[in-house]
């Protein structure tokens, strides 16, 4: 049975972090900051992690939904970049299995490309790295197929004029559905977790440490003095606005990189086993990727010094130029922007080089830890895969400064239940199937929410109608989002449809046409009214249209949708 995470724990919880003396204060809900909270209570501390939104609604969801060692890395010689990256994928896939899962990947080898004969040896490299983590998860080791063979995983390649390819393994996840894991492990450890609670300033004692924050109740408005020794900055690319409210005036850690990805019909890019590494073709030294995700293909993802307001991120044409053009380039598929179902554009915290050369792909993707003069630990850089290592490094210097003997245990401490993987997907298959639903319905069920894809089912046996497709892009349903409100944080329908869901980057209606039946009952579970709901169609509406940038929400009746919404 899940454990209710909902409006009611969130105003339980935020009292108790005002009231309680905090070992750690973690600010930040993305991977990273749920990684410190979960390492953190599993190690017996008090803690509370924070986030001026969502849980994973920056930089956390907005990923290539990968966890994987790297590959490319290997061209700038981080052989302890990737070796990190590839154990850590090895271990998540044992402590998340219906999350992390292992995909197979075509490295394309065409007669003009660059380096071709050091390919086998670096992804020899890559084997070895896993074979170090034994017994720990099950990718396929790599080996050199013949063109013909590399079509039959990926169509999409047919026109391409290939060699011959290299086949390796490497995993795919649901980035923020991960993040909620996480969250949902650290609950069960004792921290607090606070959405939409947003630090506006910090309070620091006659030694000048810093002692706590000042939030902002972003539900109920009121300001609410938060104590707690250390904060912990893990806001991700807002890492150097947290650091200015405790050293005004200190230096940027952070250069921010855009990332944009565009998400296709899969029949308009047919990749039917394979997941494709895309070389560089536009001269810039930038890999891409073009994954199957269901019935759809993601292609990105672009890597571009971005200064403006992370806020206002959207995609722009020359964003959707760039990667239909690579896309285009490899595939021969002539993709147009009339093809593109979905998009999303995010910011990765790189770590500012101390040197002005270099293209955003040659900067590291390392973290850096650092404390300032206050006490403010920040944490920053790394990607998805590596947030656990990352986590550890913070409290062990936590652990360590205030003398406290306590290991970290987020190698052992499974996110998704102990059952088998194919025992609990056999088990809700039937269970859906004897309730009327689509066997995509049980098996999404299962890869987002583990063994609580049973209490999804269980709505579903007390009210029929939540049975009810959202859409057909996708076989989501009703009862996903009354199970979102009560035990996954969500309190928004851009929360349910964004980031628990996904329609919004999977749908070219992005679900609108199911929003105002999803808001209704989002109402109906927080006790708010028809108003409320209709203004939550609106916003989410807006969300969408302003992350879709130049794509909009060309074709969707949005009359018909907020008429039914009101």
């Amino acid at each position: 049975m899940s454990s209710p995470f909902n409006i009611v724990t969130r105003a339980v919880e935020l009292a108790d972090a005002a009231e309680t003396e905090l070992d750690v204060r973690v600010v930040g809900m993305g991977a990273t900051g749920a990684g410190v909270a979960l390492d953190a209570a599993s190690r017996g501390l008090r803690v509370a992690v924070v986030d001026k939104g969502d849980l994973a609604s920056g930089t956390s969801s907005k990923s290539s939904k990968l966890v994987h060692g790297g590959l490319r890395y290997l061209e700038n010689y981080e052989f302890g970049l990737v070796r990190e990256g590839v154990m850590e994928r090895q271990l998540l896939m044992r402590l998340a299995p219906h999350l992390v899962r292992p995909m197979d990947f075509l490295y394309p080898v065409w007669p003009d490309t660059a380096k071709r004969r050091l390919l086998g040896l670096g992804l020899t490299t890559y084997d070895v790295f896993a074979i170090a983590m034994a017994g720990r998860g099950d990718v396929r080791r790599h080996e050199k197929i013949s063109a013909e063979e590399a079509i039959a995983l990926a169509p999409a390649l047919a026109e391409s004029g290939l060699l011959h390819s290299f086949l390796y393994g490497d995993c795919g996840t649901d980035d923020a559905r991960l993040v909620l894991a996480v969250v949902q492990a650290a609950r069960s450890f004792g921290a607090l977790a606070v959405p939409y609670a947003e630090v506006t300033g910090l309070r620091t004692g006659p030694d000048g440490r810093v002692r706590g924050a000042v939030l902002r109740d972003r539900v109920g408005g009121a300001d609410v003095e938060v104590p707690a020794r250390p904060v912990v900055n893990a806001t991700g690319v807002w890492v150097d606005r947290l650091q200015s409210l405790e050293q005004p005036g200190r230096p940027a850690v952070v250069q921010p990189s855009k990332g944009v990805h565009v998400v296709v019909p899969r029949e308009r890019l047919p990749l039917l086993e394979a997941s494709v590494l895309l070389p560089s073709k536009q001269g810039d030294g930038r890999s891409m990727f073009a994954i199957p995700w269901g019935a759809q293909t993601i292609l990105g993802t672009t890597d571009t010094p971005y200064d403006g307001a992370i806020e206002d991120l959207s995609l722009t044409g020359q964003d959707l130029d760039y990667v239909l053009a690579a896309g285009n380039h490899v595939f021969r598929r002539a993709l147009v922007a009339d093809d593109v179902l979905g998009a999303w554009a995010g910011v990765r915290p790189l770590i500012r080089p101390t040197t002005a050369d270099g293209s955003m792909s040659d900067i590291s993707r390392r973290h850096t830890l650092v404390e300032g003069s206050g006490g403010l630990l920040t944490i920053t850089g790394g990607k998805l895969t590596t947030y656990r290592r990352m986590a550890k490094d913070v409290v062990d210097r936590i652990v360590a400064r205030d003398g406290r003997r306590a290991r970290c245990r987020t190698d052992e401490i499974p996110l998704s239940g102990s059952q088998p993987l194919d025992v609990l997907t056999a088990e809700v298959v039937q269970a859906a199937a004897g309730l009327g639903l689509e066997a995509g319905t049980a098996d999404g069920l299962v890869r987002q929410a583990g063994e609580q894809a049973h209490d999804v089912l269980s709505l579903v046996a007390a009210d029929p109608s939540l049975g009810e497709v959202l859409s057909p892009s996708a076989p989501h349903i009703a009862a996903e989002v009354v199970h979102a409100t009560r035990a996954e944080g969500a309190m928004t329908l851009d929360d349910v449809y964004s980031r628990r869901l996904r329609l919004s980057l999977r749908a070219r209606d992005a679900g609108l046409p199911s929003a105002p039946l999803a808001a209704r009952l989002l109402a109906a579970e927080t006790g708010r009214d028809q108003a409320w709901a209709t203004a939550q169609v609106a916003a989410y509406t807006d969300a969408v249209r302003r992350e879709r940038g130049v794509l909009g929400l060309i074709g969707v009746p949005l009359d018909t949708v907020l008429g039914a919404a009101g």
